[in-house]
């Protein structure tokens, strides 16, 4: 493993802006970038990765996958280990000073408009070996998405296309922020109110709500 002094993980916008990947997936890729200068690169195994982003090694496996098929990151197998690059933008940003990107790197007009083409060929794919990504791979998480999507059908007439169901679980992803719970009771929550997708818990949306003042309310009534 290369050596670094880590300070943090820093995300580019252009990774925690791509709401076509999953939290995970994202974090992963910024991990990768993070190790991604001149002769640097990511050696870490899925079991690695795993404990420190606290997902199944499943998971990793096919978020590789997808952020190699998107052109995001390219992968060597050696033969002692697999290798894995972000793909090349810093020198972009290096020979403009931090003014933009050259067209075809990472972050540049084009390269977003090349990451979802890439995009919509993995999900037709997905669509035939059922490729479906999900947040989380516990049997309690997996059971009420089954239960969802029974309950979204009847909510909704037509069928509830893999499509759907991946922009559901990316959305899913980003409201629960890691936590499995947190997506369940997401998930009972539209199901509850017969809701078509998800949306954040009732009471995390009010926490936010300042407190009234009774004495100023009914002052203001009686004017």
């Amino acid at each position: 493993m290369s050596n670094r002094q880590f300070k943090g993980i820093w995300i580019p916008a252009h990774i925690w802006e791509e709401l076509s990947l999953t939290c995970a997936e994202r974090c992963l890729w910024a991990e990768i970038d993070s190790f991604t200068r001149g002769d640097s690169a990511y050696y870490k195994t899925n079991e690695q990765a795993a404990e420190e982003l606290g997902v199944s090694e499943r998971t990793i496996s096919r978020a590789f996958a997808k952020l190699e098929n998107l052109g995001a990151i390219t992968i060597e197998q050696t033969p002692r280990r697999r290798v894995a690059r972000s793909t090349p933008w810093r020198d972009g940003v290096d020979k403009c000073g931090g003014a933009g990107r050259h067209d075809g790197e990472a972050g540049s007009p084009q390269w977003r408009g090349h990451i979802k083409k890439k995009e919509k060929n993995t999900h037709n794919t997905s669509n035939n070996k059922g490729g479906l990504i999900l947040p989380f791979e516990e049997n309690e998480f997996l059971e009420a998405w089954e239960t969802w999507k029974k309950e979204r059908r009847n909510i909704v007439k037509g069928q509830y296309t893999e499509r759907a169901q991946q922009l559901g679980a990316n959305k899913l992803a980003t409201l629960s922020r890691g936590d499995m719970q947190r997506a369940i009771d997401i998930i009972n929550q539209s199901i509850e109110y017969g809701w078509k997708g998800f949306f954040p818990i009732r009471e995390e949306r009010g926490k936010n709500r300042p407190a009234l003042d009774a004495s100023a309310a009914l002052k203001w009534a009686n004017q």
